[in-house]
């Protein structure tokens, strides 16, 4: 059943591997690009932008039929529902060219205060066409990343200044972005991502230090990200080779 809100996209060109597949960072800015659309045709308050709170990202469990290529045509169809009134969940259906469904991702958020870092009930603070136009015709699933067995890579990273987003914190679509920096050479200049399980734990602040710890068996992947002892973030990954006439 279609959602609320639909958009359409191109992979452009620029935001492609070697081997013309989609980077994992883009794929995520298609989401928020979908959302924020959605939240802008909703037609909010003014007060809605400059109200001192904002959406922060709990999880994503994304699943697609195969990589997304370069030029290929992308209609994201989104929608969103409360949960307890603490989270809201937004589901991102992607539709061929034709409306055939070839993935789905849902996704968990929280609404805070962005000074005292604390989520908020979304009833009391959200302009209530947020309530009163929430989807009922899904049930969000999330499957949480398993831990790490074992180490096969690392890298280190450091956050810059140029992945802050407008809330002073890293862009969500870093983080996964960090993750296929742990993935082998050959994976990623051969391989699309078609699965992913993100669990965001602490929020990335420039100048923090990062491990990125992998596990590899075959193309699926487990990956944490720490700072110190902190725990930033987990994911579960997994590719797939693109066809060889685009390789």
């Amino acid at each position: 059943m279609a959602l609320m809100y639909t958009r359409k996209f191109v992979v452009p060109l620029s935001e492609v591997t070697p081997c013309y597949a989609l980077k994992p960072f883009h794929m995520l800015n298609m989401f928020q690009d979908a959302a924020d659309g959605a939240v802008e045709a909703l037609e909010p308050p003014d007060d809605y932008w400059t109200n001192g709170c904002g959406w922060m990202l709990l999880q994503y469990t994304i699943r697609l039929g195969h990589p997304l290529m370069a030029f290929d045509n992308v209609t994201i169809n989104t929608g969103h529902r409360p949960l307890r009134d603490l989270y809201s969940c937004r589901r991102f259906r992607f539709l061929e060219e034709d409306g055939t469904q070839f993935g789905l991702a849902d996704s968990k958020w929280c609404y805070v205060d962005l000074a005292k870092r604390r989520p908020l009930r979304m009833s009391r603070v959200l302009p209530q066409v947020f309530m009163d136009r929430a989807e009922e015709v899904f049930e969000p699933t999330f499957i949480d990343p398993p831990e790490l067995e074992r180490v096969d890579l690392s890298t280190k990273l450091r956050v810059r200044l140029g992945e802050l987003d407008v809330n002073g914190h890293v862009n969500n679509a870093y983080y996964l972005s960090w993750a296929a920096e742990a993935v082998p050479q050959d994976v990623y200049l051969s391989c699309g991502i078609v699965e992913a399980d993100i669990v965001y734990k602490h929020e990335a602040l420039s100048g923090m230090e990062l491990l990125v710890e992998t596990q590899q068996d075959g193309l699926s992947f487990r990956h944490r990200i720490t700072s110190g002892d902190t725990l930033i973030a987990q994911f579960a990954t997994r590719w797939e080779k693109v066809p060889e006439q685009r390789a």
